[in-house]
């Protein structure tokens, strides 16, 4: 388990860090016109905050010649006030001016940020909807939704964050160098000489950061998917009482995240004590050389002061783009995680012109190979011809191969080797929707949406009349119970809140694959949490609605397909016996124990 887990969090590690920062540049890049108006009132707000130091230098020395002016006391006030008069109003034009430029920044790169991460999510949500199911029997929930939420708000927040200080951290100290360098070439590379060992200091931590931040988001991935299989399986963890030992794995990967999470934020802010504690001894030496070079007169006082309120602007950004550069570190390996379930291989689309009559239903298997791995060969050789109008059915031990046959014919996944044909048509040749518009499926576990009655019967029908999700509630026999709930058919309902039984939302699913009168039906175990009586009944209205129709149904009550005009024994892939019930049971084989065997429990 453990070594799983390392090669979890060396995934997780971005591999190729430029290469997931040029695709994001790449996507902002279709916002360039926001993206330009925000870099020129960056520009523009970072000329007026370099000016601000000059305008105060311009005042010390206006005051230190006034008051060295040798005018008379009564006098000063007015010297004072009109040395400062000039330098205040434009510092208060400035401020004004940069509070406005500000607010513009903020509310355009939001709007980046926003506009960002809806298209993100927009495409994932397209892309789901196109990955083979083998896909999400690889990943968990939780990890799926922890990409689609987490990672990509993580983006969102730096681009509406960190871009502007980035841009605005930059262009302060391009304009601060410059005027820096102008005052005093002398204290400008001791200020020099600070900002190297300060970068210095920044990319150690940031590669520190990055791997921690790595490895955070690995242990969160796991925390989400186990709340989230903890929360939808909670009736069961509490019909076996596991509650405190599920408790006990939750606390234990909360502990883990915990830790993880403790030392990404430390990380992420120890650098400022580092940053800080070099701009404070460089302040330092900038102070005494600048004091010394006043009093020797080669500087004015107020051009010691403003290269002191420089070196303080310019130490700043460099702290504020060092936040940015270890902030940005984990939202890569977000964003990396985003493009790779992005560059995910999708279902092949076909192109196909679909038949203008219904098909007969009529399906072949024809030397069928498959396997879910390489290693691992499920079904070796299978054929089978099922005709128009035949019930077929499969039985066999669990893991031996029945609901793959379904996967297969459904093409839920693509054989290794051979055919299977509806009509004489290769499948792999049909596009998954119009094959799937042929068959009616209904599995074992039932899903609703939030939403009317009527709306989860016609979901795979949207133009359903009325009567017609009626007749297909009347046939699955639910008619009456839909009619005892609050507004009926336009009662509110969901998979997960406790207004219908299991067996119910059982039975409006079987409604739901009836009313769309498919070509071929498909029953996973459909009448599993249906009582006896009601499994009566649906068998006569399933026996009805599947006249003219090929069915596939599997079952592990072997008494319910006993009138199956044919029998299918799976085992280990291959199909070991057919026949029908008769016929098996006479042979005295591996169908007839495994029937005979289910009576003797019964017993």
């Amino acid at each position: 388990m453990s070594n799983e887990k390392v090669i979890l969090h060396m995934e997780d590690v971005p591999h190729n860090g430029k290469e997931t920062l040029r695709r994001l540049l790449k996507r902002l890049g279709k916002q360039s016109r926001r993206l330009v108006w925000v870099t020129v009132l960056t520009l523009l707000s970072s000329v007026v905050f370099t000016s601000m130091p000059l305008v105060v230098g311009m005042a010390l020395d206006r005051l230190v010649a006034a008051l060295q002016s040798g005018a008379a006391p009564s006098a000063l006030p007015a010297l004072v006030a009109g040395a400062l008069g000039l330098p205040v109003l434009l510092l208060i034009g400035v401020a004004v001016v940069s509070g406005i430029l500000s607010y513009i920044q903020q509310y355009l790169l939001a709007s980046v940020g926003e506009t960002l991460a809806l298209s993100l999510r927009r495409e994932i949500s397209k892309k789901l909807n196109h990955l083979p199911l083998r896909f999400f029997d690889n990943h968990q929930p939780g990890e799926i939704m922890s990409r689609v939420t987490n990672d990509v708000e993580k983006i969102s927040m730096v681009v509406q964050s960190q871009l502007v200080q980035f841009l605005s951290a930059g262009f302060t100290i391009l304009f601060s160098f410059g005027v820096m360098l102008y005052l005093s070439p002398k204290l400008f590379f001791i200020t020099l000489a600070a900002i190297v060992a300060c970068l210095f200091v920044t990319r150690y931590v940031a590669v520190w950061s990055q791997r921690l931040n790595a490895k955070n988001m690995a242990v969160m991935s796991d925390l989400s998917a186990k709340a989230e299989e903890t929360y939808t399986g909670n009736r069961v963890v509490k019909f076996f009482s596991r509650q405190e030992a599920v408790l006990e794995e939750l606390t234990e990967l909360n502990e883990k995240q915990f830790k993880a999470n403790r030392m990404a934020q430390f990380a992420d802010y120890a650098i400022y004590p580092g940053i800080r504690l070099i701009n404070q001894l460089g302040f330092v030496a900038v102070a005494v050389a600048g004091g010394a070079a006043a009093l020797s007169g080669s500087m004015t006082l107020g051009a010691v002061q403003a290269f002191l309120q420089y070196y303080g602007q310019v130490s700043e950004p460099i702290t504020q783009m060092s936040y940015v550069i270890t902030a940005t570190q984990a939202a890569i390996a977000g964003a990396e995680r985003v493009f790779a379930l992005l560059d995910e291989q999708e279902e092949q689309q076909e192109t196909w012109a679909a038949p203008a009559d219904m098909p007969s239903g009529q399906v072949r298997f024809d030397h069928v190979r498959f396997g879910y791995t390489p290693e691992r060969t499920l079904i070796h050789d299978l054929s089978l011809e099922v005709k128009p109008n035949e019930m077929v059915a499969i039985v066999g031990p669990t893991g031996g191969g029945k609901t793959t046959l379904i996967n297969l014919l459904m093409r839920f996944y693509e054989l290794n080797g051979g055919a299977i044909l509806i009509d004489g048509v290769d499948i792999s040749t049909m596009p998954r929707a119009a094959l799937r518009r042929q068959i009616g499926m209904v599995l074992q576990d039932t899903w609703l949406f939030e939403g009317t009655v009527a709306e989860n019967l016609s979901y795979g029908k949207k133009d359903a009349t009325r009567e017609e999700i009626v007749t297909a509630a009347k046939a699955a026999c639910c008619d009456h119970f839909i009619r005892t709930l609050p507004f009926g058919y336009d009662t509110v309902i969901s998979g997960d809140n406790a207004t219908l039984s299991q067996g119910q939302m059982q039975l409006l699913t079987i409604a739901r694959a009836m009313l769309t009168n498919p070509a071929i039906l498909v029953l996973d175990e459909a009448t599993s949490s249906v009582d006896t009586r009601t499994e009566v009944e649906i068998q006569k209205a399933m026996t009805r609605l599947m006249q003219g129709k090929t069915s596939f149904v599997i079952a592990h009550r072997l008494s319910t397909i006993r009138n199956a005009d044919m029998i299918l024994v799976v085992r280990d892939g291959d199909i070991v016996e057919r026949g029908n019930h008769e016929e098996l049971l006479a042979r005295n084989g591996f169908y007839a124990s495994l029937y005979n065997s289910q009576f003797e429990d019964a017993g």
